[in-house]
């Protein structure tokens, strides 16, 4: 287990597993952040632990309208769409910029922000659909990442001294974090690794996006989907 695959599962409010608990007892980051975790939790319950007037529950189920069925995002068959995309970047040398000596610096912040501060922002809470199109629709439209993965979440966040705008992304072979750039230049593409997690900054047209996962294979192949010419 790595250390993102262990605060998603925190995270996500399941059941600590031997795995887990393992990785936590090897891993003082990981340790640090559980029990970052349990004080938050504990702070929260204490702070909504406050009296409930007589009879508002009533009042308020009366007077709110059932909520409209959330819209369901697409589901086509991404298992194929990224194995293509894989081969075409491994087949047009995309991949070789990943490996070289150098780690780049803002792929290096991409992974800092997923190990310290990805769960903040999940807890946080997510923005709309329609609001996160709008925000980074022309750097890096939501179309082309429903097509690649689930979005299982997206939020502004404080990233590199301005806004990014956060989104996990579920794909068949991982889940992957992508930070959305608008108005950051970059030249050209960079890579870094760093804890087990891997992750590029791709150049886009208005911007720029960093991603990051545990696999190279799987940045590689969301790199080449990204692309505007994909």
């Amino acid at each position: 287990m790595s250390c993102l695959d262990y605060r998603r599962a925190l995270l996500a409010g399941e059941p600590e597993t031997d795995a887990m608990r393992a990785h936590r007892l090897a891993c003082t980051g990981c340790d640090g952040f559980s029990r970052e975790h349990q004080a938050f939790e504990r702070d929260l319950r204490r702070a909504l632990e406050v009296p409930v007037p007589l009879g508002f529950g009533q009042r308020l189920a009366s007077s709110v309208s059932p909520a409209p069925e959330p819209a369901t995002l697409p589901h086509p068959d991404r298992r194929r769409f990224l194995a293509a995309a894989a081969s075409v970047a491994v087949a047009s040398g995309a991949g070789l910029y990943f490996w070289l000596d150098r780690d780049d610096p803002l792929a290096l912040a991409c992974i800092s922000f997923v190990m310290r501060e990805e769960a903040k922002s999940i807890m946080m809470g997510a923005m709309p659909r329609d609001e996160a199109a709008r925000a980074f629709g022309g750097t890096l439209p939501l179309e082309r990442l429903e097509r690649i993965g689930q979005i299982r979440h997206v939020a502004p966040c404080p990233f590199n001294g301005g806004t990014a705008y956060h989104v996990v992304l579920a794909v068949p072979q991982d889940k992957v974090t992508l930070l959305v750039m608008p108005g950051t230049h970059v030249a050209a593409r960079s890579r870094a690794l760093r804890e087990g997690l891997h992750a590029a900054v791709v150049p886009l047209a208005g911007g720029a996006v960093g991603i990051v996962a545990s696999s190279r294979a799987v940045v590689a192949a969301v790199t080449g989907a990204v692309r505007p010419d994909a």
